[in-house]
């Protein structure tokens, strides 16, 4: 199975494109997700997440400066939360991710610099074998929903009006 998703972040990454090997270890409410060593991973519940990523955009401020990326995700490994957990710990957390973007938790007072509803991600491929005829590939392809258009179009504008 090959699993596609788009994201868009907060941050720059420091290379177009690389891989993300962790060991992810649930929390003992089954909630969150944690960034483990290998070490601390044996003979623990942790299992490895491999994810596959590439920039695909990025949209800088006035001054420059990268304040989001849009980001190619391919799975390797489907853990829970996998992709949002070692997004937040390469330092490119999710917009509007309100588990592991820490920039959602916030108060009333303090809003988001980039408001976003949900989670900024969007499964867009899935390709798998079709379970009755071996050898047979099928793919999927789900447009992008409208609400990720938007804040695309709102992070592209930005770089105008800040």
């Amino acid at each position: 199975m090959k699993r596609e998703y788009v994201a868009f972040v907060e941050g720059h990454s420091a290379t177009p494109k690389g891989t993300w090997r962790q060991w992810l270890e649930l929390s003992a409410d089954e909630l969150r997700q944690h960034v483990v060593s290998e070490a601390q991973a044996k003979g623990g519940q942790a299992q490895e997440a491999i994810t596959h990523y590439e920039v695909i955009a990025e949209y800088p401020s006035a001054e420059g400066k990268i304040f989001a990326s849009k980001l190619r995700l391919r799975l390797q490994t489907g853990r829970k939360h996998q992709i949002r957990v070692q997004a937040a710990n390469a330092g490119l957390p999710l917009i509007g991710d309100r588990t592991y973007n820490p920039n959602y938790r916030g108060s009333a007072e303090s809003p988001p610099t980039i408001p976003f509803p949900r989670q900024a991600l969007h499964a867009e491929t899935l390709t798998l074998i079709h379970p009755g005829h071996p050898g047979k590939e099928m793919t999927w392809k789900a447009e992008m929903p409208k609400d990720l258009r938007q804040l695309e179009a709102t992070l592209r504008s930005m770089k105008r009006r800040v």
